[in-house]
């Protein structure tokens, strides 16, 4: 019993942020299915039969602009969100309503045929003195041209003469927007207070027994897992791709101890904490495709659309509901969930911005609120992530992090971390000197965390191939023979080390040798030629190269200031310059690295297919051979190269859109030869299939070092093949596409794994086949 108690007096809140689709006014009246001027009344909330909260609101109506509601009517609108036994479900996003306001409401029905708010909060304006407006600060989004969404004022009894024009099919002018202050655009320049923002400055909040405060997780660096349950058609894995983003983005912030992971999938259908007899569910689940009809209606690319809400739960009240972290008291975040609309489509839906809107939710899961919405002392920016608007279709972030949102979370998460390390830097050089019948003193003085180590060298500043052994001090005692250069170079626990200026020694007048400019190391192919240059000042000078470390002149390659070399292996090179007064330079080694000349082989040939009339298909090669490699693709049959195909010189291109059966081959070559694939026939359907494993990936074994083909047999028609490395679900590491993919070298357990897609509908996902070096086996030898 008393466990009882303690569970209904416990008060669980959650904030959810949304992502819109705005439309225009217009299409916001045609797209709706009724229109009403009403009062509001009262309200009552209850579970909804997939176990969410959510608020009854009774509506007494003054006028019906459009469908069937009449002047008179008393009608329930329905909404996300409530308060039932002590447990408070918080959305922001779905629309609020007090008592005898007065709303201009654009209404459509939810899956029970109850009426609800068109699109959430953007179907419903409050009447305030002479203006209709919007809750502008519970919606994020864009309009439907990709620009970020500026929330306008409108005046009331203009605005009240367009919708009413608009619903009854008349022609309106749309006269009613003011414009003002109020729509100044967003800035782009961070604005900062005066003094450090405190960190419940980047939070949403939310009220409770301890009053009105931020909410963050207390539990980082253990790792909060999310599960998906279903996939977003349309999108990249299905939408995994964008969460595992996401979910990286957050994680990989070297400033905080934020620790995301995914767990697979989740057989939970919906995002509530509480059933019916309420208890937690325990599960931080991504939503896709709103599968329990969650976000009211579904997406039609016009007037009006939710994409997404996302946010985190937390308790507001009894023992462990709130935890202190820098100075302040917050609210604990106990579980996290997101919605994803059912239905989205679109350039967004495939590029940076369905990457964007996850990765904006996932930042309200975090507690975060929108970077442009900051409360008093707090900072702002447009540029960010948390924007509250979003270029949908040509979103330049995806799921990178902004500076805003790395100094939120930094502040709401942040790791303590070790005091700064000073590099070395050198405050006095090491000056050039004239030798007479004394030995002559070099020294340096740096600054930097002690303690500081020193290594002089002869030569010019960065050659280190000539160390003085012995000369680890910061001054050093020379008396040369000829003139010679020298430079020391001061380093600490910190990067980078501080390198000094070259200090010439100069005896009897003679001229320093410095070289201005050597030859890279390089790579060649075998049996190719290379040349060695240099261009070096000081006087009349001798070139002289050698085949060895510096320093070793036993192996002479050449002189002249340039020379031309053939070397069968891999070797290094080093230069000397003379003077005729004795001074000299030595450079350091150049390595010409010598690679095998190893014509193309193809491992995995282009695969047949079906493919559906009128549409694409993508077909490709897998070899190996030395790089670089030169790719041509035709169509036709094998040899015939009367038609290359435009634009295809990689390992796979996507076909045209197809109407008739046709073949293709490549031309694979590289600068020690050239073979031609296989024709890979592809045959034109008008059936479609929807994609089936007939096998497996396997395991496989094979030795160290060595790459694997790891394969799958499927049918289906116009079958698009990803195939991706690591456990399943893991979409960090995307490889190529098709029937077979080749390996990079294994050197330990690898997993791969494919997931098949065909626009006949469905998607399968193969098992894992892992790929495992074989253990080298030593015989031991007789007598022993």
């Amino acid at each position: 019993m008393r466990r009882v108690l303690f569970v209904l007096a416990l008060i669980a809140s959650s904030a959810f942020g949304a992502t819109f689709l705005v439309p225009k006014d217009e299409e916001l009246v045609r797209g709706a299915t009724a229109i009403i001027v009403a009062t509001v009344g009262s309200s009552t909330s209850r579970y909804a039969p997939g176990g969410w909260i959510e608020t009854v609101t009774e509506m007494r109506v003054e006028e019906g602009i459009k469908g069937s509601v009449r002047a008179g009517d008393v009608i329930h609108v329905t909404e996300l969100g409530g308060v039932v036994n002590g447990v408070a479900y918080v959305v922001p996003g779905s629309p609020q309503y007090r008592p005898g306001e007065r709303v201009l409401l654009f209404m459509e029905t939810n899956d029970r045929g109850e009426w609800v708010s068109k699109n959430m909060a953007l179907g419903k304006f409050s009447v305030a003195g002479d203006l209709l407006l919007r809750d502008a600060p519970s919606i994020c989004g864009w309009d439907y041209d990709g620009t970020p969404h500026r929330e306008p004022r409108r005046a009331a009894d203009a605005f009240l003469r367009f919708v009413r024009e608009v619903a009854n099919g008349r022609r309106a002018i749309a006269n009613y927007e003011i414009v003002g202050p109020a729509e100044a655009g967003p800035s782009t320049e961070s604005i900062t207070a005066n003094a450090g923002p405190l960190v419940s400055t980047y939070l949403l909040q939310l009220p409770g027994d301890s009053g009105t405060l931020g909410f963050r997780w207390n539990r980082f660096p253990t790792a909060v897992v999310f599960q998906s349950h279903g996939t977003e058609p349309g999108a990249a894995g299905g939408g995994l791709t964008s969460l595992q983003r996401g979910l990286g983005a957050w994680t990989n912030d070297a400033g905080s101890n934020i620790n995301y992971q995914y767990g697979g999938a989740t057989s939970a259908p919906s995002t509530h904490f509480f059933d019916s007899n309420p208890q937690p569910d325990g599960v931080n689940s991504i939503q896709f495709n709103d599968p329990s009809n969650e976000i009211p209606g579904s997406y039609h690319g016009q007037g009006g659309d939710t994409l997404a809400i996302g946010g985190a739960w937390a308790a507001t009240s009894g023992p462990n509901s709130t935890h202190t972290f820098s100075g302040e008291t917050f609210y604990t975040i106990t579980e996290a969930d997101l919605v994803v609309q059912d239905g989205i489509f679109g350039a967004g839906l495939s590029g940076n911005g369905f990457d964007h809107v996850i990765t904006h939710e996932l930042g309200h899961t975090l507690g975060l609120r929108h970077s442009d919405e900051p409360p008093p002392g707090g900072t702002s920016t447009s540029a960010a992530i948390m924007n509250s608007g979003v270029d949908f279709n040509n979103d330049g972030f995806g799921a990178n992090l902004q500076a805003w949102d790395r100094e939120a979370i930094d502040a709401v998460y942040g790791v303590s971390a070790p005091p700064p390390c000073t590099p070395p830097t050198i405050t006095t050089q090491p000056q050039s000197l004239d030798l007479g019948s004394t030995p002559v003193t070099l020294s340096v003085a740096a600054n930097g965390d002690a303690p500081l180590q020193f290594q002089w060298y002869m030569g010019q500043s960065g050659n280190t191939s000539q160390p003085i052994n012995g000369a680890t001090g910061s001054a050093i005692s020379v008396q040369p023979t000829v003139t010679t250069s020298y430079w020391v170079r001061v380093s600490n626990s910190c990067t980078p080390a501080a390198n000094s200026q070259t200090a010439t020694v100069t005896v009897n007048g003679c001229s320093a040798v410095f070289i201005n400019s050597i030859s890279d190391s390089a790579s060649i192919l075998q049996g190719s030629t290379v040349t060695l240059s240099a261009n070096a000042s000081g006087g009349t000078l001798t070139y002289d190269w050698f085949i060895g470390s510096p320093g070793d002149a036993t192996n002479s390659a050449g002189s002249g200031s340039s020379i031309t070399v053939h070397p069968s292996t891999t070797t290094s090179y080093w230069l000397r310059v003379r003077n005729s007064c004795g001074a000299s330079a030595t450079s350091g080694a150049v390595i010409v690295i010598v690679t095998p000349c190893n014509a193309p082989q193809i491992l995995i040939q282009p695969a047949n297919a079906d493919v559906l009339s009128g549409t694409s298909v993508s077909v490709s090669v897998g070899d190996i051979g030395s790089r670089p490699t030169r790719y041509q693709w035709f169509e036709g049959s094998a040899g015939d190269i009367s038609r290359p195909v435009p634009n295809a010189g990689t390992a796979s291109f996507t076909t045209p859109l197809l109407l008739a059966s046709t073949s293709y081959w490549v031309r694979v070559a590289n600068d020690c030869g050239t073979i031609d694939s296989a024709v890979a026939n592809l045959t034109v359907v008008t059936s479609c299939r929807a994609p089936a494993i007939v096998t497996q990936p396997r395991d496989a074994s094979v030795a160290t070092g060595s790459i694997a083909i790891v394969s799958v047999v499927a049918t289906g028609t116009s079958l698009s093949y990803q195939w991706y490395e690591g456990p399943l679900f893991d979409f960090t590491h995307p490889l190529a596409g098709g029937p077979a993919v080749m390996t990079a070298a294994i050197t330990g357990p690898t997993k791969y794994w494919v997931r098949i897609t065909s626009p006949c509908g469905g998607t399968v996902t193969s098992t894992v086949a892992t790929v495992t070096p074989q253990a080298v086996t030593r015989r031991r030898s007789a007598g022993h």
